[in-house]
């Protein structure tokens, strides 16, 4: 599996945070500035994040979840832990200690079709993805496979649904696991393999690179799914993230 969340040798900066969205009631997007203007970037990286306060000396990574053309730095968080609820708690004018933007989850082609894969949270980076193809009127074709355990989870699905209904390049496929609701355009259920890539002999592979965000366990249950159905190594991405 390769994981695309190296980490090195960081200069620390000192971001604004300009504008707080509440996505929901564990949910927050916050956007961020720097003196000088925000640094270039590109979709799928992160940046990491320091609390010293929290005794945890080597940050702790969260995916960018705006567009390389906005004119902030966007970080979507779930308050999941007590490093996640500090961040989650942060109100417009409070600074923050972080690293320039880093990270190699993203395709280096311009030409093949994106199949992105998120469990929870870990849509963020594909949100970004999404975004910055939107906004470049890229040819590619994209499409979403987003898993959650309850519908508020699916945090930016209207956004999404959205653009879907904008450009014909973009399709996102929703599930949930462990609730229904009234939205007839989520299956409720758990998503398999066969979901993504179509069932029969005919898969849905070539031209294809194939990118998993989430947590660990979601992650290596993905991608093992994908070897086992002929996807080639060197076509999954993968970005595993803890709990914190």
């Amino acid at each position: 599996m390769k994981n695309h969340c190296e980490i090195k040798t960081e200069v620390k900066k000192t971001y604004v945070v300009k504008e707080k969205i509440v996505e929901s009631a564990t949910i927050s997007t916050l956007k961020l500035t720097l003196p000088g203007g925000i640094p270039i970037y590109h979709p799928g990286q992160f940046i990491n994040i320091y609390f010293p306060e929290l005794h945890t000396p080597e940050g702790k990574a969260y995916s960018i979840s705006g567009a390389p053309q906005e004119d902030t730095l966007s970080i979507t968080i779930k308050a999941m832990g007590e490093f996640s609820s500090r961040l989650c708690s942060l109100c417009v004018g409070d600074t923050l200690s972080a690293s320039l933007p880093y990270g190699y989850f993203y395709s280096e082609s311009e030409e093949s079709d994106l199949i992105m894969i998120a469990g929870g949270i870990g849509v963020t980076p594909f949100r970004s993805m999404i975004k910055d193809s939107i906004g470049r009127n890229s040819p590619r074709k994209l499409a979403l496979f987003h898993s959650s355990r309850t519908y508020v989870d699916l945090v930016f699905k209207k956004e999404f649904d959205h653009i879907q209904r904008e450009y014909k390049s973009f399709n996102g496929f929703y599930f949930v696991t462990r609730e229904k609701n009234s939205d007839s355009s989520v299956i409720y259920n758990r998503m398999n393999i066969g979901d993504i890539l179509g069932n029969g002999p005919h898969k849905h592979i070539a031209g294809r690179e194939f990118l998993v965000c989430g947590s660990i366990s979601f992650v290596s249950e993905m991608w093992k799914g994908l070897r086992a159905e002929g996807v080639p190594e060197e076509l999954i991405y993968t970005e595993a993230f803890f709990s914190h």
